[in-house]
């Protein structure tokens, strides 16, 4: 694992940001709802799903990975569908 994280270093160090960047956003998400339980704020947890989705479709985009790519496009139309459904009222 060393090995490809030097790699993408070497050759594709935007790739290894947005795949890190995104896997700290998905982190994040746990730490804050461990930390807070449930007084965590739902908004806040979608936009870093949002934000880490978004780095994770570029990653996915990059390694040409269509299933990975659709997913994080799944997890925003339902993080989209959340907010709205917070904002906009039931």
């Amino acid at each position: 694992m060393i090995s490809w994280i030097k790699e993408d270093w070497k050759h594709n160090r935007f790739r290894l940001f947005c795949e890190t960047i995104g896997s700290i956003c998905f982190i994040s998400i746990y730490v804050l709802m461990a930390w807070y339980g449930d007084a965590v704020s739902v908004f806040a947890i979608f936009l870093i799903q949002i934000a880490g989705s978004s780095l994770h479709i570029v990653n996915a985009y990059m390694r040409n990975s269509a299933n990975i790519l659709m997913l994080n496009v799944i997890v925003i139309v339902i993080a989209v569908f959340g907010i709205g459904k917070m904002f906009l009222g039931e």
